[in-house]
């Protein structure tokens, strides 16, 4: 009798396997969502720098329409170096890390408030290309 397993036998060795095998499984898991934590992690920090010079650039956009939407009291060469800014921001640094909603809102601005803001020269659609690829380079 000693020779055959019990079913007892059979059962508890059955288990012990289970249980390493669920073990295997479980730590396996463990450590994949650990390095995916990190990685999370890691992209968050990377991306910092992006978001606080576009949070920048966004407040410095805020301002300078907010210049040209309100040009009542305001001298004429402070809305002309609104208008100037608005241009330069548009067609570089704002190109550079807006999302497609701040785009439309830009273009939505520059219909209502002065036409001409639209109409940009050859250099200035190569600046405004030239920073749209530097902004999808970010993703």
């Amino acid at each position: 009798m000693a020779e055959s397993k019990t079913w007892v036998d059979k059962i508890a060795t059955t288990v012990q396997v289970l249980s390493v095998v669920v073990g295997v499984v479980v730590s396996v898991l463990s450590f994949n969502a650990t390095r995916q934590k990190e990685a999370d992690a890691r992209r968050i920090e990377a991306l910092k720098p992006f978001h606080e010079l576009q949070r920048s650039v966004y407040l410095e956009t805020v301002k300078t329409a907010a210049i040209i939407a309100n040009p009542d009291g305001r001298t004429a060469d402070e809305i002309s170096k609104a208008k100037r800014r608005f241009r330069e921001l548009y067609v570089a640094e704002l190109s550079m890390v807006e999302s497609p909603d701040v785009e439309s809102g830009m273009i939505g601005l520059a219909k209502a408030v002065d036409p001409e803001l639209k109409q940009l020269s050859l250099a200035q659609q190569a600046a405004l290309n030239l920073a749209h690829a530097l902004g999808r380079s970010y993703q």
